[in-house]
């Protein structure tokens, strides 16, 4: 080995050892202690500790304490009754005196019992080795367990011996140290240096090929259509299913320091993958609007796009590609079939990115980072070069760091694996040491913030909690993308899926038989080998969604379009072999097009066919694709192909008939609503500034008596009902209601009726900017109530049915009251004993902007699946071990709350589990100005029975 390969060697050893010492460095830890209490005086607080137990507690008392106190609460970690919230805490350490003994417990277990004396000394210490129980330097008792802190509630006062002090658990709080941080530079030194050395030793070595086509740089009208389409998507397009997720992970780094999970896994970090958020981050700081944090996906999109049309169709096309220095053949034979394969390829890519990748999700850093790839690997074997597969190694890599799903940007290796063996022989030595370098590059990308154990501990949470599937588990991502009845199975998920497996399967078989005209032979082997071996790397990740063949849009779209190319050219030559390619394609389009497209959250708002399955005056799509398709089929079989030519124009209409639809159905989805909420309007409203997404047009209700209607004065006619109760005790109406002022009229589960007095409306109750009518009903069984409408005289104008609440609570029933000037309720118990039914008095709610009950400023509970269209909003932090006591939760509304609900799971490590262990909720109604019957976001008022006080921190 020459002394030039020595030097290359080395650098590749020296950067794969710094690398490794990168992540084995030490980190500076955040640690912040809790001393309880901070004054003299000695008072119960809340301390909402996340995660719920700490790394340390150390509690200290005498026994003077508990004689001064008789019988009653020493400590408890976890709130007693009457004060405790809605949900129930943990097991946590609770000290009682109970006649002449003190008593320790941990939950439900007893771990001391011990009569008082008059002098001596307790100490409890509680952590990651259990918790022990310590009596004048004696231990009495131990549990394996740790306890739970959620606060530190007492029944003493005053002067006290009584300590505590609380040590959270801030692992993930770190910053790099200066070793870690040298190491890093030294790695990325002797990366850079590797890969200059290696060029320049093998420059003379390799062969000339021209990567791109003369004049690539001027741009034609598939770019333009290309990039117009992305940029209208960002504005008007649909949410993808996680951009509430990410952008609260990326407003909440700024109380943490790192990028965590935030809504669940104990907010552990997304290390070893997601260093792409760090990109976002600096964004998120400057606006969150939606349009804003879509630009980097936007942009993503567009170079893959000019990866795929200047480069990688060039590899692919034989017809179409430069020699190694002549530029593209002029001849105007090859314009037409250069043309349609562009253009097709442009509708191809528009049908994959848009309902999957423009967001902050990120598989568009895997299209882009897959395409690379394949492109460096297909120039290393056409130049024989090893620089290429260098610099691959490394953008597969940091495509891993992404996601784990970034693993397709290795399957061009394995699908060129022959190939690239062949080329390294005889350099072994040389080649180990550069992948060895390269390789261990992506672990500055995952390691950058966070020590090995942060990682390991935070993989280990993932997996323990959940979802964490398994291999066998892979059926399920395709029985849900064949379940039109979710998001994750509509038509726009579905279409390119269908098309690139039907490709997939023309494309094995044309090249089994050498009919590929057009394209290169190995090349396309490759790409084919490449896109099914991603299909089988899926089955290995944690999770099985749909949007994960987001990460196919590069692939994909080639795989589609050159299949689709190699046919125009000839590769189907007999009548029924176009016939049965003609009856495939028809069939995986039919089978996306038997499903509605549907879009996810708030999406769908008034998009057409967003909930039915495409059609024109009372014909599905899907049957008349069939038709179609079928009749062609069978027609070509008797010499139709002819005048028909060839199948594959089937795909590319389609594809581009999919795009237009979904961009104009979009788009005209703003036109009834202009004066209300959708994606594209609120995008629109913020680009003159001060937008707070669906906020600009939610009203709150911040007082239910302010709306309640006056009634005629006459009592109800009541058969069995009673006034304010015939309701299930645990199951009681938001006040006011269920009083005088706001009464109820419940069955108690007896058969009977009610009918109330007439409620008069007021004048223009019915106008468009005017709240709904409302009117609260609970039951379950064989009860029924509706409402009655009626003019000026009492005449009944029309009635309307209130549905239950499927979980026999309490709901709000909204009606449009249109010009009726009187209203009354009327209900019905038919169940006799096994049901009941209740109902209260109607109101017009009074209602203002939400930004006066709760400040833009003030930080709040966001769920995951509506915090991306409330972009003003501030997340509560959970910081230095502590998830903040905020007052408000902004959840998502009842149509889809049942999927948000994991930051409020102890059992998914949520951070707001404690919070409602130790407050209650208030619903305050909210209402969408111009969409009066629709409630796209819920506002719970959290009410403490204890704040945090008499605690200082330190750090």
């Amino acid at each position: 080995m020459s002394s030039h390969r020595w030097t290359i060697a080395g650098l590749g050893l020296l950067s794969a050892l710094t690398a490794v010492l990168f992540v084995l460095a030490p980190v500076n830890q955040d640690v912040t202690t809790y001393e309880w209490p901070s004054a003299q005086e000695t008072e119960s607080t809340a301390l909402p500790l996340f995660p719920y137990e700490p790394e340390r507690l150390d509690v200290t008392f005498t026994c003077a304490d508990t004689v001064a106190l008789g019988d009653g609460l020493v400590l408890s970690t976890t709130p007693p009754d009457g004060v405790a919230g809605e949900r129930p805490s943990p097991a946590g350490l609770a000290v009682r005196a109970e006649g002449g003994s003190v008593v320790v417990s941990l939950g439900d277990e007893e771990l001391a019992r011990q009569s008082r004396g008059a002098d001596c000394e307790w100490a409890l210490h509680s952590g990651a080795d259990g918790t022990r129980v310590v009596v004048d330097g004696t231990e009495v008792g131990r549990s394996q367990q740790t306890a739970a802190v959620n606060g530190l509630f007492t029944d003493l006062s005053g002067r006290t011996d009584l300590r505590a002090t609380v040590l959270p658990d801030t692992r993930y709080q770190t910053d790099a140290s200066a070793w870690k941080i040298i190491a890093g530079a030294l790695s990325v030194a002797s990366l850079v240096a590797m890969l200059v050395l290696l060029h320049r030793w093998e420059a003379p070595r390799t062969r000339r090929v021209r990567v791109l086509p003369r004049r690539w740089w001027r741009p034609t009208l598939a770019d333009g259509a290309v990039a117009a389409t992305l940029l209208v998507w960002a504005f008007i397009g649909a949410l993808t299913v996680d951009d509430g997720y990410i952008v609260t992970m990326l407003k909440a780094e700024a109380d943490t320091g790192y990028v965590g999970n935030y809504f669940r896994w104990f907010n552990a970090p997304e290390a070893p993958f997601g260093w792409f958020y760090e990109l976002y981050r600096p964004l998120a700081e400057l606006t969150a609007s939606g349009w804003f944090l879509r630009l980097p996906s936007v942009l993503l999109g567009f170079a893959s796009w000019l990866l795929i049309d200047r480069v990688l169709l060039r590899r692919f096309t034989s017809g179409l590609r430069a020699g190694p220095t002549n530029p593209l053949p002029a001849a105007r034979s090859r314009r037409g079939p250069a043309r349609l394969l562009r253009w097709a390829s442009a509708a191809l890519f528009l049908l994959w990115y848009l309902p999957y990748n423009v967001g902050v999700r990120p598989e568009p850093w895997i299209v882009l980072g897959s395409l690379v790839v394949f492109a460096l690997v297909e120039r290393a074997i056409a130049t024989r070069a090893f620089t290429p597969l260098a610099l691959g190694v490394i953008v597969a890599g940091a495509t891993v760091a992404v996601t784990p799903t970034g693993v397709a940007a290795f399957m061009p290796f394995l699908a060129a694996l022959p190939v690239i063996v062949r080329l390294v022989r005889g350099h072994w030595g040389l080649v180990v040491t550069v992948l060895l370098g390269t390789g261990a590059s992506a672990l500055l990308l995952m390691f950058y913030d966070q020590s090995l154990s942060a990682v390991l501990h935070a993989t280990e949470v993932r997996t323990e909690i959940g979802p964490s599937y398994g291999v066998t588990d892979e059926l399920t991502r395709y029985e849900t993308l064949f379940d039109s009845t979710q998001v994750e199975g509509a038509l726009n998920r579905r279409m390119p899926m269908l098309l690139m497996l039907a490709s997939m399967l023309l494309l094995a078989v044309l090249l089994a038989f050498r009919r590929v005209p057009g394209l290169a032979a190995a090349p396309t082997r490759r790409l084919l080998a490449g896109s099914a071996l991603y299909l089988v790397a899926l089955a290995f990740t944690p999770t099985k969604w749909t949007h994960h063949f987001g990460a196919l849009a590069g692939l994909g779209t080639l795989v589609i379009a050159v299949t689709v190319y190699t046919i125009t050219r000839g590769a189907l030559r007999r009548s029924w072999e176009k016939s049965l390619v003609m009856a495939v394609l028809t069939g995986a389009v039919v089978l996306a097009l038997s499903a509605p497209s549907r879009w996810w959250y708030v999406s769908s708002l008034n998009v057409k066919w967003a909930m039915v399955e495409p059609g024109f005056r009372n014909i599905d799509a899907a049957d008349a694709v069939l038709v179609l398709g079928l009749v062609l089929a069978v027609a070509g079989m008797f010499g139709a192909w002819r005048w028909l030519r060839q199948p594959g124009w089937l795909v590319v209409v389609v594809a581009m008939g999919t795009v237009v639809v979904e961009v104009a159905t979009m788009a005209y989805a703003m036109v009834p609503r202009w004066d209300t909420y959708t994606i594209g309007r609120s995008n629109l409203a913020s680009l003159s500034g001060g937008s707070c997404g669906v906020e600009d047009w939610l009203r709150v209700e911040p007082d239910l008596r302010a709306g309640l209607l006056p009634s005629g004065g006459a009592p109800a006619r009541t058969d069995g009902f009673v006034v304010n109760g015939g309701f299930p005790a645990h199951v009681a109406p938001v006040a006011p209601y269920g009083t005088a002022e706001a009464p109820v009229w419940g069955s108690g589960g007896a058969a009977g009726s009610v009918t109330t007095d007439w409620y008069r409306l007021p004048d223009g109750a019915g106008a468009a900017d005017m709240p709904p009518l409302v009117v609260p009903i609970g039951g379950q069984g064989a009860v029924s109530a509706k409402v009655e409408f009626a003019d000026e005289n009492g005449t009944v104008l029309r009635e309307h049915g209130l549905g239950l609440d499927k979980n026999g609570g309490w709901r709000d029933a909204r009606l449009e009251p249109g010009d009726a000037a009187q209203v009354r309720v009327v209900a019905t118990d038919r169940a006799d004993g096994e049901g009941w039914i209740a109902v209260g008095a109607p109101r017009l709610p009074k209602v203002v902007p939400v930004a006066e009950v709760v400040p833009v400023s003030e930080p709040v509970i966001l769920d995951w699946v509506d915090a991306f269209v409330l972009p003003c909003r501030v997340p509560s932090s959970v910081a230095d071990g502590l998830s903040e006591p905020v007052r408000y939760r902004f959840a998502s509304g009842p149509s889809i709350r049942w999927l948000s609900g994991v930051s409020l799971s102890a059992g998914a490590g949520g951070p707001h589990a404690p919070l409602l262990q130790l407050a209650r909720q208030t619903p305050l109604p909210t209402y969408l100005s111009g969409d009066k019957l629709f409630e796209p976001v819920s506002i719970f008022r959290l009410d403490y029975a204890l704040p945090m006080r008499g605690v200082t921190q330190t750090q």
